[in-house]
């Protein structure tokens, strides 16, 4: 397992900040969290670029910043706008392989409601979904869903329904979101198994459902043990700057991780 960072770790900071503090901190791998239009364009990306070859930095997975409208761009009943959507997220997924990424993080359709189940999946959302691993796979980018917890991707049910029907579909597992949904992470390897190529990786006890990691009750060792036999190989810290007070702490988080795996 390869021990990396989520640049979310960081934000506000600009993009470019994000990849500077990484490499300070001793990581050397990263996610990318896109944050605007223009970070996606090609004056950004050659700039990023060389940043990332001077830094030693090597580019996992890019996560969009587009992610929270994802259902209203991708599954809404207006045809024209889930044209234009695919046509978007096809942008992004060549500026992904531009930058070097293997994966890209989607979050998806959110709940209806609160309280109520997500709605069964349908031949529709099976199509959108199909379209968007296809164009991903011929960047060269393999098109991940994250659990999330305000997501209908927060039900094991409905990544069941929707790996069966989409078999090419693979999963970014977020330790967070899980705990969010009120569930564990095994309930997620449980419902998508070997589909799982990344980790998003926090901690957390009974007063907090976002620590860094090392400063909760995760049981890492049984947890990169577990993704191992799925033949996940990637780990990336994502937690929020108001987690931590100092930097040096993401460091140790590294530290101990690298001593978990």
């Amino acid at each position: 397992m390869q021990i990396g960072i989520s640049t979310a770790s960081f934000y506000p900071k600009e993009l470019e900040r994000g990849i500077e503090y990484a490499a300070q901190l001793g990581y050397r791998r990263v996610e990318l969290f896109i944050n605007s239009e223009s970070e996606y364009g090609i004056p950004f990306r050659t700039m990023l670029k060389q940043k990332l070859r001077e830094l030693g930095l090597e580019v996992i997975s890019v996560h969009p910043f587009t992610s929270a409208m994802e259902g209203h761009l991708l599954f809404s009943d207006y045809a024209r706008r889930t044209r234009d959507a695919l046509d978007q997220y096809t942008r992004y997924f060549e500026a992904a392989a531009d930058l070097g990424a293997m994966y890209f993080t989607f979050h998806g359709e959110l709940l209806r409601s609160r309280g109520l189940p997500p709605a069964r999946a349908d031949e529709r959302r099976f199509e959108t979904y199909h379209k968007l691993c296809e164009r991903a796979s011929a960047c060269g980018i393999v098109f991940t869903q994250e659990n999330v917890s305000w997501c209908k991707s927060s039900d094991p049910a409905f990544l069941r329904e929707l790996y069966d029907n989409v078999p090419e579909l693979r999963f970014t597992l977020d330790i967070k979101q899980a705990r969010r949904a009120g569930l564990d992470w095994s309930d997620y390897a449980d419902a998508v198994g070997s589909r799982i190529v990344n980790l998003h990786i926090s901690d957390y006890d009974t007063q907090s459902d976002c620590l860094l990691p090392g400063q909760g009750k995760v049981d890492f060792p049984a947890l990169f043990s577990r993704l191992d036999a799925l033949g996940c190989g990637s780990a990336l810290v994502e937690v929020y700057s108001d987690d931590y007070t100092h930097l040096t702490e993401l460091e140790q988080s590294r530290q101990f991780l690298q001593s978990a795996v």
